[in-house]
């Protein structure tokens, strides 16, 4: 069966009420799963306390996949080769790591980000 990691993107319009969005997830056949740098990301996002507690609250409703050492060499490497003449970011990095360390298809809507790493798996979230 297939799993998928949602990008960070998506999750901020599901988290916005984006209906379109969580429908586009919810029709997904597979396991549906986030990062844990996708959570941070949230959370960093969050405009206030108050505004975290229902971040987290939102995040609770999903399956982390956590960070792990062959995370973190996995996106090193991609952060050598794509940084500079790509300008793939350190959170994309971890988050296209963690989709490929663990075999799952990374849905975003922002797949430009992610284009030049050849060996990863998306599909744009079209919604």
């Amino acid at each position: 069966m297939a799993a998928f990691l949602i990008d960070t993107d998506v999750l901020i319009d599901i988290s916005r009420g984006n209906s379109n969005a969580a429908d586009f997830v919810d029709a997904l056949q597979g396991d549906i799963l986030i990062g844990r740098i996708s959570a941070m990301e949230l959370i960093i996002g969050a405009r206030n306390k108050r505004d975290q507690k229902v971040i987290e609250k939102f995040i609770s409703l999903y399956s982390i996949q956590e960070l792990s050492d062959a995370i973190g060499h996995n996106a090193l490497q991609s952060l050598k080769q794509y940084s500079k003449s790509h300008g793939l970011t350190l959170a994309d990095a971890l988050i296209a790591a963690t989709a490929m360390v663990n075999d799952l298809t990374l849905v975003s809507r922002n797949e430009k980000h992610f284009r030049p790493i050849k060996e990863l798996s998306v599909s744009k979230a079209s919604y």
